[in-house]
């Protein structure tokens, strides 16, 4: 054999199908180099999608994703599908009265131009449509100076329509905070839309001015909300990163049934919860695992769609995984189910019980897996506060109320990338508040913004 290949020619680097094999090789290998590129921008893009901490709506599809679970799993870890409800009967748009009507004539056949004589039928339809954009008002107020007769002091007249400062009057004020706001706008766009909708030609800054007005005049409003924050008897609270002039900030949401309130602060730790609801709050709090909250208080509610979703992590590694993952699906669904029954308190106070000895049990079993073992002491280390809601009637068992809350804000961080600085701060907290509380209580952003504006004046 080895006389043989011996005996073949030796080919040369120049040989054509030598050059056109090495060719090959050279484009194969720059493919898979492209592949591996690939792969790896998808692996980091995989971790910051599919972690424990990830809500469903932000998850990437994949086995854990949310079409891979029953729709009762999702109702009863608080999450929604999209679109109609399938008991929901749905209703037809109803027909709104005309303003004005319109007779619709013709005079001539459009087909042969002959004229026409009496119409044989007359259909009627009803269209809705917006009006034309409307021009700015410019109105002129002469204003009345008084000296009273009695004390000697001056006196102003006042206007409900005249704002305490400025030029541009409240409807002004409310349709930049609202484009801006509602509208997801930056200040450079809401300048354009204003513009363009009404002829208002502003700048930049004078944008952002008009939004900090806004802010000014619903601060008391503002307050009135902190009130009622720390009255509240049950409060879902979370926080997430906001970045101001680039340093890592924190908009915290407090959700009661009543009201919204968001707090913008450069901290994410307990001393934030003192300010907020000062250090006498008797309320529940309902929250993730962010140790700050255990530290503030023990009438706590940990959310099980954190843990499920931790432990859903667990699930595909091994069987200890699957192991504590099934059975802590098994049981909060067990406990969803005995809640919604509506049982006595001494059935619920029974309960949790069985149900605390349930979860000691599962996380004293003898694991093998590391992750599996921290698993378990961090699901130990809350024990005190996965239950509470079996005998809280009026509490849920997750947090998502809150985190609902915050998806607002994380849209308008991509957006906006930065605050400026502590007026930029105010401005968010201040405004967002509001509209979610106006939100909360279905009442109408304009018509509340209007109200509150001609009152502090």
């Amino acid at each position: 054999m080895i006389s043989q290949v011996s005996g073949f020619p030796k080919c040369s680097s120049t040989c054509p199908r030598v050059t056109e094999l090495e060719k090959e090789n050279e484009e194969l290998k720059e493919k898979l180099a492209a592949r591996d590129e690939k792969i790896k921008r998808l692996q980091g893009k995989l971790r910051k999608h599919e972690n424990p901490h990830t809500p469903p709506s932000k998850k990437l599809g994949s086995s854990k994703s949310k079409s891979s679970k029953s729709k009762s799993q999702r109702n009863k870890l608080g999450e929604r599908d999209s679109g109609r409800r399938e008991d929901h009967e749905g209703v037809t748009r109803s027909q709104a009265e005309p303003d004005r009507t319109i007779v619709v004539e013709e005079e001539n056949c459009s087909h042969c131009g002959a004229k026409l004589g009496e119409s044989e039928r007359t259909e009627t339809r009803v269209i809705e449509d917006i009006a034309d954009p409307q021009p700015v008002e410019v109105t002129e107020y002469e204003i009345d100076h008084y000296e009273c007769g009695s004390c000697g002091e001056e006196v102003v007249a006042g206007h409900e329509d005249l704002p305490p400062e400025g030029r541009l009057g409240y409807n002004a004020v409310v349709q930049t905070t609202l484009y801006k706001y509602r509208g997801r706008s930056v200040h450079r766009r809401t300048r354009d839309l204003l513009e363009w909708q009404h002829g208002l030609e502003l700048s930049s800054a004078t944008v952002f001015d008009l939004t900090r007005r806004a802010s000014d005049w619903l601060r008391p409003q503002y307050e009135k909300v902190v009130k009622r924050i720390r009255k509240a008897s049950i409060l879902y609270v979370d926080e997430t990163g906001m970045r101001v002039d680039g340093e890592k900030g924190w908009i915290w949401t407090f959700v009661a049934d009543d009201a919204v309130l968001f707090a913008m602060r450069m901290s994410r730790g307990k001393k934030v919860l003192k300010e907020v609801l000062g250090d006498d709050f008797k309320g529940k709090i309902v929250s993730d695992g962010w140790r700050s909250y255990p530290a503030f208080t023990s009438n706590l509610q940990r959310c099980w769609a954190h843990l499920l979703r931790e432990a859903d992590e667990l699930k595909d590694k091994n069987e200890n995984g699957k192991q504590i993952s099934d059975e802590l699906h098994r049981l909060y669904d067990e406990l969803t189910d005995f809640v919604e029954g509506d049982p006595p308190p001494d059935e619920r106070k029974k309960k949790k019980d069985e149900a605390e000895e349930a979860l000691k049990e599962l996380i004293n079993a003898d694991y093998k897996d590391e992750d599996v073992i921290d698993f378990a002491a961090k699901v130990e280390n809350g024990i005190d506060h996965w239950l509470t809601f079996l005998t809280n009637p009026e509490l849920e068992p997750t947090n998502n109320r809150a985190e609902r809350a915050l998806r607002e804000h994380v849209v308008q961080r991509k957006i906006i990338g930065t605050l400026r600085n502590e007026k930029g701060m105010r401005i968010h907290e201040t405004i967002m508040t509001m509209l979610a509380t106006w939100e909360q209580n279905n009442l109408d952003p304009c018509e509340e913004m209007l109200k509150d504006f001609r009152n502090h004046s």
